[in-house]
């Protein structure tokens, strides 16, 4: 007789969690956004982008590299063909480009909502990268490595605190703001042509690692007026 595969309870200190993705999506603080608090070695995080058109509504383009396997599922696209159309799934590359999704970026009917789905490390640090490509010979710049731990659940806090952040999403403002406060990183040292700069807004990594230092900063903030501090 085969063996019979179990599968063991969920850990006391990771329940289970669920939630409506068209729902959560509504109120996402930027793409990529995790949604749920599990981000510890072994976890399954579903992660959300959702694309939408406007004016001047262009998302750019990176490139991404990341050790663990991204599975893509796109729960819905309008306008959108390719490897963003409706119901597509797919296992991305370790090395793979990010953006360019709508046909039109501008036209405010096209959209795309895709969950991007990674299991955590759990025997080696996560090893990632995130760099940008010249607009017109598509050569390398702006190239940011980043190694890190994914968090254990009875360590958070204090180095990351009790509400910890997607280190992807962090590294990848740091990149991008990096690369827009630096005018001359913009000329490509290949062509010479002047590329423009990264349209984080769009992406919104900034304001999730800002918010995500603010609602730490706000729950000491209780638990010292809660202690008399």
């Amino acid at each position: 007789m085969a063996d019979v595969l179990t599968i063991p309870p969920p850990a006391e200190d990771a329940e289970p969690l669920k939630a409506n993705i068209y729902e959560f999506s509504r109120s996402l603080t930027c793409t990529l956004a995790p949604m749920f608090p599990h981000l510890h070695a072994g976890a399954i995080v579903p992660t959300v982008a959702l694309f939408w058109g406007r004016k001047d509504g262009d998302y750019g383009y990176f490139e991404h590299f990341n050790t663990v396997d991204e599975v893509v599922i796109i729960f819905g696209a309008d306008g959108a063909a390719g490897r963003a159309r409706t119901g597509l799934v797919r296992v991305n590359a370790h090395t793979h480009g990010v953006g360019n999704f709508l046909p039109d970026p501008d036209d405010p009917e096209v959209f795309s909502l895709i969950c991007i789905t990674q299991r955590q490390s759990e025997e080696a640090q996560q090893e990632e990268a995130v760099w940008f490509k010249c607009e017109k010979c598509q050569h390398d710049y702006g190239r940011l490595e980043f190694t890190w731990d994914p968090v254990c659940p009875d360590d958070v806090a204090p180095t990351h605190g009790n509400y910890a952040a997607l280190e992807t999403v962090v590294k990848s403002a740091q990149a991008a703001s990096k690369y827009n406060a630096d005018d001359a990183s913009h000329t490509c040292t290949e062509c010479g042509h002047v590329n423009a700069p990264f349209p984080l807004d769009r992406w919104g990594w900034d304001r999730y690692a800002a918010q995500t230092v603010a609602v730490q900063r706000a729950e000491a903030a209780l638990k010292a007026v809660a202690a008399g501090d």
